[in-house]
């Protein structure tokens, strides 16, 4: 049984390209007036401040609750918008998020929930400087990068220290046999097909 709710979508990109996506929900309120309002519930985990230079949450989070989203911002950049773009697409109305810590810093099997926030995801977007315009048209760019590509099997990986994404073309037998160590499906050439900015 999924955890989620799974709604699909349906987008035309334009050249008779039309994408269809399995966005999902984390849950569902009834509003006052008895619509339904779609959720999208993520958690943040406290990481250790003392190690890490951060705001501690146990101290500011009730009187500081915009510094310490700002410093998940600035360290969590990418999980945040994300999230935020999967909410839009997805078309929740809510964007919950979770302030989640240790019980104890030593036991890694206990949490407690020490607040949560919540946000439009529109609105949320637009406050962390996200624009969906922007990530359409970088969808764009890399679906007519792939389209111009002969069929085939490719990988696309992001660049770990650099705004940039390789595409790959690899072996149509690779990744097949995950279970087996005889070393089927390592052969083959991979090639570097692109690199885009």
């Amino acid at each position: 049984v999924a955890s989620v709710g799974y709604r699909y979508k349906k987008w035309n990109l334009g050249s008779d390209i039309v994408l269809v996506a399995r966005c999902e929900h984390d849950g569902v309120l009834q509003s006052p007036n008895g619509e339904p309002q779609f959720l999208s519930i993520k958690a943040l985990n406290e990481w250790d401040s003392k190690l890490a230079n951060g705001v501690e949450w146990r101290q500011k989070l009730d009187t500081q609750r915009g510094a310490v989203l700002a410093n998940e911002l600035r360290n969590n950049a990418c999980k945040l918008a994300k999230w935020t773009v999967q909410a839009v697409l997805a078309g929740s109305d809510q964007l919950k998020l979770g302030y989640v810590s240790r019980s104890n810093p030593r036991d890694p099997s206990r949490h407690v929930i020490l607040g949560t926030q919540q946000f439009k995801p529109h609105e949320f977007a637009t406050q962390i400087n996200l624009s969906m315009d922007n990530a359409w048209g970088v969808l764009r760019c890399i679906i007519d990068i792939v389209m111009k590509q002969k069929d085939g099997k490719y990988l696309i990986m992001k660049d770990p220290n650099k705004p940039m994404i390789r595409l790959y073309d690899i072996p149509d037998n690779t990744f097949d046999s995950e279970d087996s160590d005889n070393g089927e499906g390592d052969d083959g050439e991979i090639t570097m097909i692109n690199n885009f900015h």
